[in-house]
C-alpha cells in the first residue's frame, strides 16, 4: 500500500436510535452480508467506513485502498484491508466475490489530476469497478455521485458523473442507489482553493437554508449506510437520493 496511514476512529459519530434499530433488524433478517468500500480513504469514504463499522450490520467490511488504514473502534475484527489496482479487472472481480453490498466513493478533481486524470478516476475506475461488482454478483451497489450530475451537461464534472451514473444504472444490478450530494462540508485533508473561497459565504447560506446547497460528509455516509438496511419490495430497483433527501432522512431520524 502507498501513502501515509489514515487513522479512523468512531469519535463524534452520530447514528441515532432509528439507524441502530434498522441495522439490528437488517442483520437479523438478512444474516451473513458483507460490504466492500471503494475510495474508503476519501472524505466521504472514511465516513462510510465509520458508519459500517459502528452499525455491526455486516459480517465483514473490506476496504480496497492504496493507503493503509489504522482503525480503532467497535468491531475492528471485521475490517479487512486489501490493496487495489483499478486497471486489473480480473483481480477486482476475484476480490469482490463474496460481498453482497458495494459502496463506491471514488473521486478526484480536475485541479488535482487534470482533465484526463479526472475522467479516468471518476468515470473509468468507477464504471470498471462497478462492472467487476456486477460480475461478482453484488446485490446492492451504492455510489456517491454529485448534485447536478447529467450525462448531457456541457461541464466536464457534471457530464462525467452523469455518464457514470447512467452506465451503472443500466448494468443490471438488483439494486442501484445513486446519492447526489451538494458541496461536501468536512475538514478536508488536502487544500482546494475554490472550496476555501466559497466556504465562508456558503456557511452563511447554510444557516438560512441548510439543505439547499451543501451537506456534511458524515450525513452522506449515514444516508448511504442507512439506506442499505432497507430491503426493497421488488427488484430491480434504481433510485436517486438527492441532497435534500439525505438531510431530511438524517434530521428526521435524530428526532425519534
Amino acid at each position: 500500500m502507498e501513502g501515509s496511514t489514515l487513522k479512523i476512529t468512531l469519535d463524534k459519530i452520530v447514528l441515532g436510535n432509528k439507524f441502530t434499530k434498522a441495522a439490528g433488524e437488517f442483520k437479523e433478517k438478512t444474516p451473513g452480508k458483507s460490504a466492500l468500500v471503494l475510495g474508503g480513504t476519501g472524505e466521504v469514504g472514511r465516513e462510510v467506513v465509520k458508519h459500517l463499522m459502528a452499525s455491526d450490520a455486516f459480517d465483514k467490511v473490506t476496504v480496497f485502498t492504496r493507503r493503509p488504514i489504522e482503525y480503532t473502534g467497535a468491531n475492528a475484527e471485521k475490517l479487512v484491508q486489501k490493496p487495489v489496482d483499478y486497471e486489473d479487472s480480473a483481480r477486482l472481480e476475484r476480490d469482490f466475490a463474496g460481498h453482497s453490498h458495494a459502496f463506491c466513493c471514488l473521486g478526484t478533481t480536475r485541479a488535482k489530476s487534470g482533465a484526463d486524470g479526472f475522467y479516468k478516476v471518476d468515470h473509468d475506475y468507477v464504471v470498471d469497478s462497478a462492472k467487476a461488482c456486477k460480475q461478482a454478483n453484488v446485490e446492492h451497489y451504492s455510489i456517491c455521485s454529485s448534485s447536478g450530475a447529467n450525462k448531457n451537461s456541457m461541464f466536464l464534472y457534471m457530464k462525467t458523473k452523469g455518464q457514470a451514473d447512467d452506465e451503472i444504472q443500466n448494468m443490471g444490478f438488483p439494486r442501484v442507489s445513486v446519492f447526489r450530494p451538494g458541496m461536501l462540508l468536512c475538514d478536508r485533508g488536502e487544500s482546494r482553493l475554490l472550496e476555501k473561497v466559497v466556504t465562508v459565504p456558503l456557511k452563511l447560506l447554510t444557516m438560512v437554508a441548510p439543505s439547499l446547497l451543501s451537506i456534511p460528509t458524515s450525513t452522506v455516509a449515514w444516508a448511504m449506510v442507512n439506506n442499505a438496511f432497507t430491503v426493497p419490495a421488488t427488484t430491480p430497483l434504481n433510485e436517486i437520493i438527492g441532497n435534500a433527501d439525505m438531510h431530511k432522512g438524517f434530521d428526521n431520524a435524530q428526532k425519534e
